[in-house]
């Protein structure tokens, strides 16, 4: 009888801690989740990035998030290689870049960094994209 118990008690706690996870089937979906008040701006020609232009969001804070969608994975491993060439032209700070799939996401933290990119922990949304993101 106890082990019964015991055998359902933790099967409750496995489809709790399963349950409580969101799932997204799409980045934007996953981005639209991090706050109420995100809204979709227009993405500058400047921005473009190997023929892709990326989808932007203004959070609450004033912050940028750019999400460029790829035709692949592959394609989007060339997109960041020619990022990073361009971004060590740039004395300002460096976004935090997620690659998740044929997703390339940047996000324009608006922090004083002692870094040229911001920690996680440094930024109020930055730890809330990661886990989105891992949600999909």
């Amino acid at each position: 009888m106890k082990k019964n118990l015991f055998f359902t008690f933790i099967s409750f706690l496995f489809l709790i801690a399963c349950s409580s996870q969101q799932k997204y089937s799409n980045v934007n979906e996953a981005i639209m989740s991090l706050e109420k008040n995100i809204t979709q701006i227009e993405s500058p020609d400047d921005y473009i990035l190997d023929g892709i232009k990326p989808v932007s969001y203004k959070l609450s804070n004033e912050e940028i998030i750019k999400v460029y969608a790829f035709g692949s994975e592959e394609e989007r491993k060339s997109g960041i290689k020619h990022f990073e060439e361009s971004i060590q032209l740039l004395s300002s700070h460096a976004p935090i870049v997620y690659q998740s799939g044929k997703y390339l996401v940047l996000y324009y933290p608006l922090v004083d960094s002692k870094t040229r990119t911001p920690k996680l922990n440094e930024t109020e949304f930055g730890v809330k994209i990661e886990k989105a993101l891992n949600s999909m």
